[in-house]
């Protein structure tokens, strides 16, 4: 994964991810992105779908107006274009990152790096902005 810090836009594959949304009229890459982590719950989901669920709930924190403050313009272009998102939505962002904190090759990465309380931070933050 390359990253450079522990923020939800700061590795590759987030990145990535964030310029394929702006091809969807639809919020299926949200919906794929969140329920990929989270029906992986038991199995310790890995880095890649991590990093990608975490971009995606960042676009639902997006959608109810408590955009991370560094949001790619990518991102803000594409909320302008789409409702609020349901409260389903909001509580399947607040679950994947929720399993993320428990149990992920990315925690574990960050363990690993000496990195894990200023990441745990930035989780908590996300989920800040994802209110029940």
């Amino acid at each position: 994964m390359g990253a450079s810090g522990v923020g939800s836009f700061d590795n590759d594959n987030a990145m990535d991810w964030v310029a394929e949304l702006e091809g969807y009229a639809d919020d299926s890459p949200i919906v794929d992105a969140l329920n990929t982590v989270i029906d992986q719950a038991d199995d310790s989901p890995g880095t890649l779908d991590c990093s990608i669920a975490i971009a995606a709930a960042e676009v639902v924190a997006a959608q109810l107006g408590h955009p991370h403050e560094d949001c790619p313009e990518e991102i803000e272009v594409w909320v302008e274009g789409h409702p609020a998102p349901s409260a389903t939505r909001v509580a399947q962002a607040r679950q994947a990152i929720e399993v993320i904190l428990a149990e992920s090759e990315l925690k574990g990465l960050w363990e690993n790096s000496g990195g894990l309380e200023e990441w745990q931070g930035a989780m908590e933050d996300l989920l800040s902005r994802l209110p029940y």
